[in-house]
């Protein structure tokens, strides 16, 4: 009985040395001052307006990201769509057209030492391609949640309103909604 007993003792020892260390090595956190973590995301997002329809777009984005402080991330990258729900006009520009945009944004992160934090901020957009005459781009709200999977890895969903900067052809304010779902790795 007793060497069984001083068995289960090593065994035990022998098994949580390892995973506290692991642990103390690569902390599972979403963020700390100075990480840069590349994300891709799918969305959903359509511009809505009182004098137009516009179609729904299925969107993939590519950013970068980087603590600037331990709770502030500069974010840039580019996002491609592409219009369902409607006849694909191959000469739409502006809301709603298929288009490469730019994007930047600035993010505050509520509990970024933690494995999982809420966030909020503000992103801008600026249509590459396919641009109407006049056009100042979209500015949205940004709320979210990302989730640290491992010491590299997390997973985010946030949601976004804003407006486009430049009026309608009627001079009606177009409103834009977006959500998205996505992973980033850090680096």
């Amino acid at each position: 009985m007793h060497r069984v007993l001083w068995f289960l003792v090593i065994a035990s020892t022998w098994c949580a040395a390892p995973a506290l260390a692991q642990e103390d090595l690569e902390p599972r956190t979403v963020g700390e001052r100075g990480v840069t973590a590349i994300g891709l995301a799918g969305f959903i997002d359509r511009f809505v307006s009182s004098e137009s329809t516009f179609p729904t777009q299925v969107t993939w984005q590519v950013d970068i990201g980087r603590f600037l402080t331990s709770r502030i991330v500069v974010r840039g990258g580019v996002i491609g769509s592409t219009a369902f729900g409607e006849d694909e006009d191959e000469n739409r520009t502006g809301p709603g057209a298929a288009t490469i945009d730019a994007r930047g944004a600035a993010v505050y992160y509520f509990t970024p030492a933690s494995i999982a934090s809420a966030y909020a901020g503000i992103e801008y957009r600026m249509p590459l391609t396919r641009r109407a005459d006049k056009e100042a781009g979209s500015a949205l709200g940004l709320v979210g949640v990302e989730g640290s999977l491992s010491s590299r890895a997390s997973v985010f969903v946030q949601g976004g309103y804003g407006t486009r900067l430049t009026r309608g052809d009627e001079g009606e304010l177009q409103s834009r909604i977006a959500g998205d779902i996505g992973f980033r790795i850090r680096f």
